[in-house]
């Protein structure tokens, strides 16, 4: 049965099998593999679990180092960091839960250390350190509070913290076996299947080799020794049910073939022999037409040969077979017309060459003069564009020193203001002056009477006698202090009086300038009139420059453009004429049987009646110098000695 299974039928059965070995094992090592990988996972999450005990328990401690330091020194960072830590254990706490979830003993015991950690911090930390900070209560007093109500609280957290660490690390430890478990399960699995895998694969190749290769070996033996020409072998496996048989009973076939072939072989050496009969007498009826064909061509390449000479006189005389005798007489005809028309060109050639002589030289005169006239015009565009830049550039100039002249105007007119209230201030430092002198008059007769005052005093007191001596030494300081203050106002009045004479010389001098200012300001006035009016012309000036320009500039471009007309049309007439002289040349190589008659030269430029005129640009030039400088014009009249168009 096994032998008359197809090819494909052994094949899938023998890779069936190998799948169904491989998807066992690897089924096996799955799920030891996800065995391993959740006790891995578990065991990562106790520890992960460990660690966020450890987080909260340490920041509990360092809050309760940091409430110490806080009510020992009293110190802003320090009391930021019993909050700080407070902050850090609950995100510890609630860590651990989020890890714990689905734990209802750890649940419950991190539920225990957070309710023992909120009565320390409510109850005893943030109690003493408001207390400490916020009032002046003395240390001993702070450290009492709240001391009874949480009295254990720190310990029953680190008692708490402690078991959930235990549990923890007990489940890692059981976590741990069981992933050792699966490991050693999972490398045992791949030893055995992967032996197991091997010795099938062996088996089945060596099943795969007796049913299939040894056979498929001997058919092709017995096709190579059909196909050196043994037809009386063997045809192996023509019993069997699969591809093998079926490609025994095709070389069945190709040897029963081979055998018929060698039947047929005498059948076709007779029929190339009656061949070959008819092939020499076809060969002779074709040698017979290729003599005839051989004379044809011969003429003809006699006779081209002779046109490729240039002799399109000659003809072919000699006639040819009946069927291409009409040859002959075409390549007659076409040779009589090509000697007509080659004579009808050379008579043409000859008058052409004679006019493209005459355009050629009508054109060089013709380029000569258009080119001295766009070399004149382009001068003239440049000198008149640096004239526009110059005037445009006084037109700006001029209104410059217009602005400039303004801004003195307003500056003279300010500096008249100016003067005009400094004189004001002049008078009202004079009045004041004066003001001054008679207080200090009032002064002088103040100190003047003190000091009467003081002498009166001075004589009473020595009439006293011994008991009134101090007041006596009293009068005496107030007559020396009166005398003092008489001097000082002596000394004021005269300055003031100095400074009186110096405001009002000042006053005089500062009304003169206020009298020239003005007269400055007039005279800036005027002069802003006449720059204003020398700007206006200015301006116009460089807008009617500006226009001519343009103007100017437009017939430069076309002077410049028939220029460029005029070099192209002289360079289409010197290639009329070279190729006008080279097809003189190629009709000189021909025979045309007779003489070829000349054109008659005739001048273009007396049948055109062309005479010279006088150039726009030009005068255009010579008006444009005149204007602007004698010098120019000169220049410009000396240089137009040439023949314009």
């Amino acid at each position: 049965m096994f032998a008359n299974m197809s090819l494909k039928g052994k094949l899938a059965a023998t890779f069936a099998a190998l799948i169904l070995i491989f998807i066992s094992v690897s089924a096996h090592v799955y799920s030891k593999a996800n065995a391993s990988a959740a006790a891995a996972a578990e065991q990562e999450k106790s520890e992960l679990l460990v660690n966020h005990i450890d987080d909260a328990l340490q920041a509990m401690l360092e809050q309760a180092v940091n409430l110490r330091g806080f009510i020992l020194f009293r110190s802003d960072s320090t009391y930021g960091d019993i909050f700080a830590n407070r902050e850090r254990m609950l995100k510890a706490i609630a860590a651990a839960k989020q890890t714990a979830a689905g734990e209802a003993e750890l649940i419950g015991m991190i539920d225990g250390m957070q309710k023992a950690a909120d009565l320390y911090f409510h109850e005893l930390a943030e109690p003493q350190a408001k207390a400490r900070k916020e009032t002046e209560t003395p240390i001993a007093d702070v450290v009492k509070i709240g001391v009874n109500a949480t009295k254990g609280q720190l310990d029953g957290f680190r008692q708490a913290s402690a078991k959930i660490k235990a549990v923890a690390r007990e489940k890692s430890a059981a976590f741990a076996t069981t992933q050792l478990d699966a490991n050693e399960d999972l490398t045992f699995t791949l030893i055995v299947g992967g032996i197991a895998a091997s010795l099938a694969a062996a088996l089945l190749a060596w099943l795969l080799s007796r049913t299939i290769a040894q056979p498929i070996v001997g058919m092709t033996v017995a096709m190579s020794r059909l196909a050196a020409g043994h037809n009386d072998i063997d045809v192996p496996a023509l019993d069997r049910g699969d591809e093998v048989g079926l490609m025994a009973k095709s070389v069945l076939v190709f040897k029963e073939a081979a055998i018929e072939k060698q039947r047929l072989s005498g059948e076709t050496d007779r029929m190339r022999d009656e061949a070959e009969r008819q092939r020499q007498l076809s060969d002779e009826e074709k040698a017979r037409e290729a003599a005839e064909i051989r004379f044809a061509i011969d003429s003809l390449a006699g006779g081209l040969s002779n046109l490729a000479n240039g002799d399109v006189a000659s003809r072919i005389a000699t006639p040819f077979s009946a069927h291409f005798d009409s040859l002959r007489n075409d390549f007659n005809h076409a040779a009589e017309k090509l000697q007509s028309a080659l004579q009808a060109v050379g008579r043409n050639a000859s008058a052409i060459n004679a006019g493209a002589g005459e355009i050629r030289s009508a054109a060089d005169d013709l380029a000569r003069r258009t080119e001295q006239q766009a070399a004149a015009v382009e001068e003239t565009a440049a000198a008149l564009e640096e004239v526009t830049t110059t005037v445009r550039d006084s037109a700006k100039r001029a209104e410059d020193v217009g602005h400039l002249v303004e801004r003195a105007r307003l500056g003279a007119e300010r500096s008249g203001d100016v003067v005009r209230k400094a004189v004001t201030a002049m008078q009202q430092i004079e009045k004041s002056s004066g003001e001054i002198s008679n207080i200090i008059g009032v002064i002088d007769d103040i100190a003047f009477q003190t000091n009467l005052l003081a002498l009166n005093a001075g004589v009473e007191a020595a009439r006293a006698g011994d008991a009134g001596k101090g007041f006596a030494v009293v009068a005496q300081e107030v007559r020396e202090l009166a005398q003092r203050s008489a001097n000082a106002a002596k000394e004021i009045k005269a300055l003031i009086t100095t400074s009186g004479d110096h405001v009002n010389t000042g006053v005089s001098l500062v009304g003169e300038t206020g009298k020239a200012l003005a007269e400055i300001v007039s005279e800036v006035q005027e002069i802003n009139r006449h720059i204003g009016a020398i700007v206006t012309a200015t301006r116009e000036q460089s807008i009617g420059l500006q226009e001519i320009n343009t103007a100017v500039n437009n017939m430069d471009q076309g002077t410049q453009q028939n220029a460029a007309m005029v070099e192209e049309q002289t360079a289409a007439s010197h290639a009329l004429a070279q190729e006008a002289n080279a097809l003189d040349a190629l009709l000189q190589q021909f025979k045309l049987g007779q003489a070829v008659p000349s054109a008659t030269p005739r001048s273009i430029a007396a049948q055109s009646g062309a005479r010279p005129v006088a150039s726009p640009a030009r005068a255009l030039t010579n008006k444009l110098a005149s204007a602007f400088g004698g010098k120019a014009a000169t220049a410009a009249a000396v240089q137009d000695d040439w023949t314009e168009f």
